[in-house]
């Protein structure tokens, strides 16, 4: 007597698809955050060279971050600068912060905003 194993491979495909498309998904996702957070960086670096050079806080310093975020592909317009302190002298040291957002969605598990924050 010979058994039918289709529905058993159809049971199997099925099962196997709704964990690796997540999981596909969850790799591309975090890949582009991952992406976002280095091209974020590499503006806030620049962006700290450039604050530096022009003695603090200026609207040339925001110009650039917005510039080198869209650059990158990143949307400006949700992203916020802290230069501290916002004035300096020559060869003092500043802070500067950028804080954006990145959402996240996995297909059958969640949707997520994951904060973003550099600092150099």
């Amino acid at each position: 007597m010979r058994r039918d194993d289709g529905g058993l491979a159809t049971l199997e495909t099925t099962l196997m698809i709704t964990i690796l498309i997540p999981l596909l998904f969850a790799v591309i996702e975090f890949g582009d955050v991952f992406q976002r957070w280095l091209a974020q960086e590499s503006a806030t670096v620049q962006v700290a060279r450039y604050a530096a050079e022009l003695g603090g806080d200026a609207p040339e310093v925001h110009a650039l971050l917005d510039d080198s975020l869209r650059r990158s592909g990143v949307d400006p317009s949700g992203s916020t600068l802290e230069v501290t302190p916002a004035r300096v002298g020559w060869r003092e040291p500043l802070t500067v912060t950028v804080r954006t957002s990145a959402t996240i969605a996995i297909p059958f598990l969640f949707t997520a905003a994951l904060p973003l924050r550099t600092t150099a």
